[in-house]
């Protein structure tokens, strides 16, 4: 205790109290964790975490320091349960900060992670239920993420993750909060709290303090002198600055690393924008923008060799200088508006992913993928075009869809639904502004990549991107929908009398990683739905159903750009056919035919639909319907059954019958690549007796439609040589 008061005494005493506080932290955190005696009796720990707790009263920035250096720090630490707990307990490892909760939900992997899912359940456990160290309040974040998986998990999900959150849900209503756990022993409590200063407030507190008087100049002329270093090519040269550099104090981990990266990336980019509009001086612009990139690089490789110095890893030391460049572009960004310029940006991000590739190849990709995320096209709208490159760049893209048991696939995925969302306002407009325009194009040449060389990764992602991509996007929504997998041989949709159900692939339900029922989850209309597909539902279920469907109030409304909420009608079609198909296959699968598959509960749902919304709605759910026509799998073929049933079963009501071909034909009027399911089901609507397609009216109520109608069939029936061409041509004629 007396050891822990004269530390404390001397931060206190320090002219810069922070980072004495932080330098002295990091020393205690890596003693925790070296795997000595000291760390492995339950006293050592006790007293370190006693310490850290006492910094922190009198350095507010130790916690945020110990808790983002755990986050980022290796499994081992990350999930080792005593030392988590004995943080947690003394206050000092915050789980509700952004970074802890961002870490440690990419970790849990949606609950695929099965230790982990332990450790955080474990952990919670401990702590807030039965110790009631923390409050539910301290632990939202990772709540939240334990509630996605429990919702998310098929099957039976992890029963201790169910427990903890009816327990975290109890604990909330009954107001419980924390009770303030015991030290190391009383003595030192009281030791503690005798020395403990006066409480005043602290002028700008939660805003960065200014920067040490000289600093900046410092690092402008250290800048300067790195440049004329690596222009002579001497290696020792570069290890002598780098170790001046450590000398300085300025790469020790603390807040001088992250004022000298802040710094050193506003210098560079301020003298690249002063350079580039200077028709004389671009030859050069990027010359310091390039030396700040090389130096990171050097650091990186070589940390082995210094990293006693520091408390930085090669990880955390590429956060820190990806986090720092987000962090002066959104400030730029801000203060300059129409005046900002992404190119130095985009020059600093190219080459840290250029250099660093051979340096740290697997980690380094998730950390340029959140670096992207922070500052995509909603935050930093006048970076979009460097985004797009950046996310496309051939050291990224191929990169993260190749990691190791998909993991890069759930990044990239939140960064293609980033990019849709913000082009989703604009392409609901027929008229896009030039640069929405370029931008869409862009994002077309992205998917068409991903449709030649990851198909998998658009076929198993579909349902999300199609939930943001609006109905009016045709092109890109069929170029989605036309991914199929690689080791797939599609059958020929245009071979005469082609009997889809013999196909073995007609049976297979296909892969879905988007969670497609998490609209209907978070809507009252879940529970209803369910009874009523497993025939215990009320009469007046249907009789409610378009409803629920309807946005609650006029600023969702006006965001959605229509009444009805599209994500909860995606999510219901496909849950609804979820449910028939797996119905169905328990039947015994091919029993029945078609009639089985378009007949119970989940086709009452569809002919409720169909009949009873209005046009709009109606057409946002015959959509839905038709985003499932992809390649040949039991949805595609439920899918085409139901919206050819819906056809034939409208006799009294043509509009349905309108509207149903209207949503097959604008996605095949349009410039290729179609889906297959698309062509499957309308060659059998034009050629099939059956539906008598060509004697409705609404195929020649005018010259013009009866022309398109007719072009759309010879594309549709010519395509396969031979006689069959010909007759089918006249038919259609």
């Amino acid at each position: 205790a007396q050891l822990i008061m004269q530390a404390r005494m001397l931060v206190m005493q320090s002219p810069v109290r922070e980072e004495a506080g932080v330098a002295y932290a990091q020393k205690l955190c890596r003693r925790l964790y070296d795997g000595g005696k000291f760390a492995r009796c339950q006293l050592g720990v006790e007293w370190i975490t006693a310490s850290l707790a006492s910094l922190n009263d009198v350095a507010k920035r130790v916690s945020k320091e110990v808790t983002t250096w755990i986050a980022f720090s290796d499994n081992d630490r990350r999930l080792n349960k005593e030392m988590t707990v004995a943080l947690v307990n003394s206050r000092v490892l915050q789980l509700n900060s952004p970074d802890y909760v961002r870490e440690m939900s990419k970790l849990l992997d949606m609950g695929r992670n099965v230790p982990a899912v332990d450790f955080i359940v474990g952990l919670l456990n401990h702590s807030l239920v039965e110790k009631r160290a923390i409050a539910t309040g301290d632990c939202v974040g990772l709540l939240e993420t334990l509630t996605k998986i429990a919702q998310a998990s098929r099957g039976k999900p992890h029963e201790g993750v169910i427990r903890l959150l009816e327990e975290a849900r109890n604990l909330a209503r009954s107001g419980a909060q924390a009770v303030p756990q015991p030290g190391v022993d009383a003595k030192a409590k009281q030791m503690l709290a005798g020395a403990a200063p006066p409480q005043v407030g602290v002028p700008g507190k939660g805003k960065e303090t200014p920067d040490p008087p000289g600093l900046r100049d410092q690092v402008q002329f250290a800048l300067e002198k790195w440049v004329l270093q690596i222009q002579s090519n001497d290696d020792r040269g570069v290890l002598q600055f780098m170790q001046s550099l450590l000398d300085q104090g300025w790469l020790k981990g603390d807040d001088i690393t992250d004022r000298f990266f802040r710094i050193s990336v506003e210098v560079c980019a301020d003298r690249c924008t002063q350079q580039l509009s200077d028709a004389s001086m671009q030859g050069i612009a990027y010359v310091q923008i390039d030396a700040l990139s090389k130096l990171v690089l050097m650091l990186v490789r070589y940390l082995d060799e210094w990293n006693r110095s520091t408390t930085l890893t090669k990880q955390s030391l590429l956060n820190k200088a990806l986090a720092t460049t987000v962090k002066v572009m959104h400030a730029h960004h801000a203060e300059r508006k129409a005046g900002f310029n992404q190119k130095p940006f985009h020059r600093l991000m190219t080459r840290l992913l250029l250099d660093l590739t051979d340096a740290m190849p697997e980690a380094m990709i998730f950390s340029f993928a959140d670096a992207l995320q922070a500052c995509q096209p909603r935050l930093v709208s006048g970076f979009s075009f460097a985004w797009l490159e950046l996310v496309s760049h051939r050291s990224l893209m191929p990169r993260l869809l190749h990691a190791k048991a998909s993991k890069g696939w759930t990044a990239f995925h939140r960064l293609i639904i980033s990019l849709c969302k913000y082009m989703e306002p604009y392409l609901r407009n027929t008229e896009m502004p030039e640069p929405i325009k370029l931008l869409y194009k862009g994002t077309l040449r992205v998917l068409l990549v991903l449709l030649h060389d990851f198909p998998e990764f658009l076929c198993e992602y579909h349902f999300s991107f199609c939930d943001a991509i609006p109905p009016s996007c045709i092109q890109l929504r069929n170029l989605i929908l036309s991914a199929f997998p690689r080791h797939m041989v599609l059958p020929d949709p245009f071979t005469p009398q082609l009997n889809i159900d013999l196909l073995p692939e007609i049976t297979k339900p296909p892969a879905i990683l988007s969670p497609f029922t998490q609209a209907l989850a978070a809507s009252p209309l879940r529970p209803e739905l369910d009874k009523f597909l497993k025939g215990r539902g009320s009469n007046g279920f249907l009789a409610s159903l378009q409803q629920h469907l309807l946005l609650s109030s006029q600023a969702e409304t006006a965001a959605a750009g229509t009444r009805y909420n599209t994500p909860l009608i995606n999510s219901l079609v496909l849950h609804t056919a979820a449910h028939a198909i797996s119905q169905n296959a328990a039947a015994g699968g091919a029993q029945g035919g078609k009639s089985a598959l378009t007949s119970g509960p989940s086709m009452e749902v569809f002919r409720k639909l169909c009949r009873d919304l209005d046009t709009e709605g109606r057409y946002l759910m015959l959509n839905a319907i038709a985003n499932q026509l992809r390649f040949p799998n039991s949805h595609t073929h439920y899918f085409s059954c139901v919206l050819l049933a819906l056809f034939q079963q409208s006799a009294d009501h043509q509009i349905e019958r309108e509207q149903i071909t209207r949503v097959l034909i604008e996605r095949l009027i349009v410039n290729k690549p179609h889906p297959w399911g698309l062509l499957i089901t309308f060659i059998e609507l034009i050629k099939n007796p059956t539906y008598d397609f060509w004697n409705h009216s609404f195929v020649r109520s005018s010259r013009e439609i009866e022309q398109l109608f007719q072009s759309v069939a010879r594309f549709c029936l010519t395509q396969h040589s031979g006689g069959q061409g010909g007759a089918a041509g006249e038919e259609a004629g």
